[in-house]
């Protein structure tokens, strides 16, 4: 509705005289009340949904408390949202002086939050529209909970880099703090800062849940409004504790990449390692079997797994780490190799960094070797490896093998067994 629509709706029902017997109609009858949209309330005029003409006299309209909160509080949060990415993230003054990433970590998913509220506020709407006299509101909010979590979800663990941007920027950056005065000072902002509209997602998931409480304690006991109520209450529970999971297991997550950062060195081209998706899926030292005709014929390698990358390192002392190689996940592959050396079983698997890189790594049990080829595997497309040049397998063992009759009479016992990881 657009704001001329809607005070033409509310000074339409203003001229109209009160019909009480219309009011009190029963349900499914033909003579039902107007039933006015609740963003009508939120235009420029004062006027409350409870106040317009076609509610205001009415005992039974004034008991849904609840539910009418819940649908008007929705409706303002809406028009909210409207200003927050409206007035501040569209305003081109601000986005010329925002980054890419500041301006994601500024704002994050505010345009799918107010997306999902539209939404979830014309699902509203239409119920109210029904029946003005018996709505619910708790079917709808079952529907959309997991939607709710597909945006609540990422906005809510963004918080620490939100407030973390929004501080930078008000400290370093003099033409964003004036750019943002300006349009503090804008009569759509009502004397609102920036920061009070940032933080109504926050604030919102956390109201849907109290107004659902409220329903719940109201409503008759062992009916289907009770069964619905509960149930959404439930999900909604659901939301909070999932985002404010993941906001810990994010914060932890960055705090380690933070210390990592600053014990880290790199032999080869540097990667930054903070990263607000990346998090830490294991770590662990493993040995590089090498040619013997290398100087050292084993070395202990660190190994970082990360969702999205792996980094090799040589650990030094004071816990330091020197990186020598990194590949993305996407381009590593690791194969198990069962292999018996001099009657000892070697824990020994493959691992591709690349079509013309791979490493023949071994680790101190079993078990740990199997953890980290399920760490390392990943579903990826198909690739060629009988091209692969630098380390071949079959040839290291075949120097290993030289070597080790070069230095004693027993003989090299080898069985492959290799089982491919895509």
């Amino acid at each position: 509705y657009s704001e001329v629509v809607q005070n033409q709706e509310i000074l339409r029902q203003s001229r109209r005289p009160l019909n009480i017997s219309t009011l009190s109609a029963p349900v499914g009858s033909s003579l039902r009340p107007p039933s006015p949209r609740l963003s009508i309330s939120l235009s420029q005029s004062p006027t409350l949904w409870q106040d317009l003409p076609g509610v205001r006299n009415s005992r039974e309209l004034s008991e849904l408390n609840e539910d009418q909160r819940l649908v008007t509080s929705e409706a303002s949060y809406c028009k909210s949202l409207d200003i927050v990415v409206g007035h501040f993230l569209k305003s081109k003054q601000l986005g010329a002086l925002l980054t890419a990433q500041d301006k994601t970590w500024l704002f994050s998913r505010l345009v799918d939050v107010r997306a999902v509220s539209h939404s979830f506020l014309l699902k509203l709407e239409e119920q109210v529209e029904k029946d003005i006299m018996h709505f619910t509101v708790c079917d709808i909010i079952m529907h959309y909970c997991p939607r709710f979590r597909s945006v609540y979800v990422p906005y809510l663990t963004n918080q620490s880099y939100q407030d973390k941007t929004y501080q930078r920027l008000m400290a370093e950056c003099p033409g964003f703090r004036r750019v943002v005065e300006n349009l503090e000072r804008n009569p759509v902002c009502q004397r609102l800062p920036l920061r009070s509209f940032l933080v109504l997602p926050f604030q919102r998931i956390t109201r849907l849940k109290l107004l659902v409480q409220n329903i719940v304690k109201r409503t008759a006991p062992n009916t289907m409004e009770d069964a619905q109520a509960i149930k959404a209450l439930k999900l909604l529970e659901k939301v909070c504790r999932q985002s404010f999971f993941v906001l810990s297991v994010r914060m932890k997550s960055i705090e380690s990449l933070v210390s990592l950062s600053s014990k880290v060195d790199f032999e080869c081209r540097t990667l930054p390692l903070i990263s607000q998706s990346r998090r830490l899926v294991r770590e662990g030292a493993v040995a590089e079997m090498r040619d013997f005709a290398l100087k050292e014929t084993e070395r202990n390698i660190y190994m970082h797994l990360f969702n999205d990358y792996l980094l090799l390192s040589l650990q030094k002392e004071g816990g330091r780490f020197t990186v020598i190689n990194y590949a993305p996940t996407t381009d590593i592959r690791v194969e198990n190799c069962r292999v018996k050396l001099h009657s000892l079983q070697k824990n020994l698997f493959r691992l591709h960094l690349s079509p013309q890189r791979a490493l023949l790594l071994c680790t101190e049990s079993q078990s740990d070797k199997l953890r980290w080829i399920s760490g390392l595997s990943r579903p990826h497309p198909e690739v060629d490896y009988s091209a692969a040049q630098g380390l071949c397998f079959s040839s290291l063992l075949h120097k290993r093998y030289c070597g080790a009759q070069r230095r004693c009479t027993a003989p090299l016992i080898v069985h492959v067994t290799s089982v491919f990881y895509p």
